[in-house]
């Protein structure tokens, strides 16, 4: 094989490095506040089959390597779904009390729902066909670049809605406090009444 493919072919594995497994692993040290496992194992076997490439020019080193590169993006891909449904399952938890019907005019609450479904539906089609091991290398790849993207659209709705969720938040705590009040006069008044009704 030509020296020039192989160096744009080893050129192309620090790229995806670089710029993919890279940036995916700060993503996720941020989010989560660790560095997963495998897909340190999956860059340690692409690094260790670069060398072995560099020092014996061997191809069959070079392939391998392509291989770890597609394995660790394809892991980051699983590790950043299952942070996004994380941080989905933490809204819902934090803002169960919120009257989320009521943010955006009522717009936020079902494009939330149909979001995380799509994100979900997604997900389990993609692990359904690792499980079943019926599916190519290539298409499990793209099935999981998909969901990736379902949970990111989810995720940036997320941050994009900010505004309307504060709303609701803030009107929830009006009507809360507002409901409070309503109960504490309703007791007073009945507690009164029964009192004139003895004297």
């Amino acid at each position: 094989m030509p020296a020039t493919l192989m160096n744009s072919r080893e050129k192309s594995i620090y790229e995806q490095y670089q710029n993919v497994i890279a940036y995916f692993i700060v993503e996720l040290e941020v989010r989560d506040t660790e560095y997963p496992v495998e897909i340190f194992n999956e860059i340690r076997a692409i690094f260790t089959h670069l060398s072995r490439y560099k020092i014996q020019e061997s191809e069959d080193d070079l392939m391998s390597a392509e291989r770890h590169v597609k394995r660790a993006i394809l892991d980051c891909f699983k590790y950043m779904c299952v942070s996004y449904a994380e941080e989905i399952t933490q809204f819902r938890n934090a803002y169960r009390k919120v009257d989320l019907k009521i943010a955006d005019n009522g717009k936020f609450l079902p494009k939330l729902d149909l979001l995380e479904h799509e994100a979900r539906a997604a997900y389990i089609a993609a692990k359904n066909s690792e499980i079943r091991g019926n599916i190519s290398e290539e298409n499990l790849y793209q099935m999981y670049e998909n969901t990736y993207d379902k949970y990111k659209k989810l995720s940036d709705f997320l941050v994009d809605s900010n505004e309307a969720i504060l709303f609701a938040s803030s009107h929830s705590k009006r009507s809360n406090f507002i409901n409070i009040i309503s109960i504490i006069v309703t007791a007073f008044s009945i507690v009164v009444a029964i009192i004139f009704a003895f004297i």
